[in-house]
């Protein structure tokens, strides 16, 4: 099976055999690039890789961008998909958008995916799967939700964005992605979803995953000002090379 994970910045091939990571690879760009240009990039992969997809069974997409919304499924309408996510996306009036139901279909997460990839890898394959990756990411979180802390706030640091993810007595209050620069803005982030949702930071636990470790400066700097902060463990490959870029990205071992 073959999982690409799809980000404007960088894109990673994941191959699977038996439920097992058997290769990843991750190409990273200078800057942010256009869907026809990750297509191009796509395509770039499976011809030199067409000896191995050639056994392909699965195929699977996650796509990794900002826009995308819950909304409850009691009200949610596919035919208003667009106007749900104008509140808090860039969109165009031809947008296609997608959904995935999560949380026992409690909520419907509204986004747009890119057509001309999905195009693409439906005529090579005829089938596959593809969601977004706040989906994967909440329904992986809702599995962690410890029952000493059933007020808990899960912190999840990408490449250049967060994920502040907020559960009270296993129902998910809170979901929202942003972009940041430097350690400062995490906190400032974090700090400020906290303030709204009126939890104590001396209280509420904050579980962390991503880009950070104990010994990063950004954890000393928000364990300053947080008091019951962790670290998430997962799974990881028994390849050594693939534990950097798996430990960056808790989904890439996921999503099989």
């Amino acid at each position: 099976m073959l999982t690409i994970h799809i980000n404007d910045n960088w894109l990673v091939f994941c191959m699977f055999s038996e439920n097992k990571l058997i290769e990843l690879n991750k190409i990273n760009f200078l800057e942010k690039k256009s869907p026809t240009f990750l297509l191009k990039s796509i395509k770039k992969y499976f011809k030199n890789s067409s000896e191995k997809l050639s056994v392909l069974e699965n195929v699977k997409l996650v796509y990794y961008n900002t826009n995308s919304t819950l909304v409850p499924t009691d009200l949610f309408d596919e035919k208003n998909s667009l106007n749900f996510l104008k509140f808090n996306a860039k969109i165009q009036v031809d947008d296609f958008t997608a959904n995935d139901s999560l949380i026992d279909n409690e909520i419907k997460n509204i986004y747009v995916p890119y057509v001309n990839i999905n195009n693409y890898i439906f005529e090579k394959f005829n089938s596959f799967e593809y969601h977004h990756y706040s989906t994967i990411l909440i329904e992986e979180l809702k599995k962690r939700l410890n029952s000493n802390f059933s007020n808990a706030v899960f912190l999840n640091i990408g490449d250049k964005n967060i994920d502040i993810t907020h559960f009270n007595k296993g129902k998910i209050i809170f979901y929202n992605s942003f972009e940041f620069s430097n350690n400062e803005d995490v906190l400032y982030y974090l700090l400020y979803c906290l303030n709204e949702l009126n939890l104590d930071t001396k209280k509420i636990l904050v579980s962390c995953m991503g880009q950070i470790t104990i010994e990063s400066a950004l954890y000393e700097l928000l364990y300053t000002y947080i008091q019951n902060i962790e670290i998430l463990d997962f799974e990881l490959s028994d390849n050594d090379q693939y534990n950097k870029i798996l430990n960056s990205n808790i989904l890439l071992n996921l999503y099989k």
